[in-house]
C-alpha cells in the first residue's frame, strides 16, 4: 500500500515545486522586469537551488516558455465558456473583450509580455518566438470562430480584428503599467467593443 501511494505524494510534490518555479518568474517580472528575473533569484524566489530548478526544467528557456504557455493555457479557459456562444452579436462581444481584458490585467499576462518582447530576437537560445506566436494567433483565431460563428467574415477579416483587440487591450494594459489612462478605461473598452462589432457584421473588415 505505501509502494503505491509512494509515486503519487512525489507526483504531488513534483507539481508543487514546479508551480513555484513558474510563480517565482512571474513575480519577479511583475516585480521588476524580465531582467529582474535571473537563476538565482528564481531559485531563491520558488526556496529551491538552480540544481533543483534544471532538474525540473532543464533550463531557464523551458521556464519561461511554460510561463507563456500558462498564459495561452489562461486564456483559453478563459475563452471556454459556453456563454460566449450565445446571444446576440453586441451580448457575445461584450463578454468576449471582458474577458479578453480580464486575462491582459493578470501578472501573468504582464509577465508572458515582457518574455515575448525580451527574447523575440532569440529562436537560436531555444525559444521561437515568432513560431510561438503564430501557433497561438491560431488557436486565438479558431476560438474567435467559434463565438462568432455567425459573422461573415473570411480568416483573414477574423484574424484582422483578432489583432485589433490585442493591440488595443495592450496598449491599455501597459497605459495601466505606467498608472495613466485609467480614468478613459471604460470608454476605451466601449470603443473597441463597437469596432469589433462592426468588424464582426462585415462592416469594414
Amino acid at each position: 500500500m505505501t509502494t503505491v501511494a509512494e509515486p503519487g505524494r512525489q507526483a504531488l510534490k513534483a507539481r508543487q515545486t514546479r508551480e513555484r518555479i513558474i510563480n517565482a518568474v512571474i513575480e519577479l517580472i511583475t516585480e521588476g522586469g524580465y531582467g529582474a528575473a535571473s537563476s538565482s533569484r528564481i531559485a531563491r524566489r520558488a526556496g529551491v537551488t538552480w540544481g533543483a530548478v534544471q532538474h525540473h526544467f532543464g533550463s531557464k528557456d523551458d521556464i519561461l516558455a511554460a510561463v507563456l504557455e500558462r498564459s495561452h493555457q489562461h486564456f483559453t479557459a478563459l475563452m471556454e465558456d459556453e456563454r460566449l456562444t450565445q446571444g446576440e452579436l453586441d451580448r457575445r462581444v461584450q463578454l468576449f473583450v471582458d474577458r479578453f481584458w480580464q486575462h491582459y490585467q493578470s501578472d501573468l499576462y504582464l509577465a508572458a509580455l515582457e518574455i515575448l518582447l525580451a527574447t523575440r530576437q532569440q529562436a537560436d537560445r531555444g525559444i521561437d518566438t515568432a513560431a510561438l506566436v503564430a501557433q497561438q494567433s491560431q488557436s486565438h483565431l479558431a476560438t474567435m470562430k467559434r463565438i462568432f460563428s455567425d459573422s461573415p467574415c473570411s480568416d483573414e477579416q477574423y484574424l484582422a480584428a483578432l489583432i485589433l483587440v490585442h493591440t488595443f487591450l495592450t496598449g491599455l494594459t501597459i497605459g495601466r503599467v505606467f498608472e495613466h489612462g485609467r480614468d478613459s478605461e471604460e470608454c476605451s473598452l466601449e470603443r473597441v467593443k463597437a469596432l469589433l462589432q462592426d468588424m464582426l457584421r462585415g462592416e469594414g473588415c
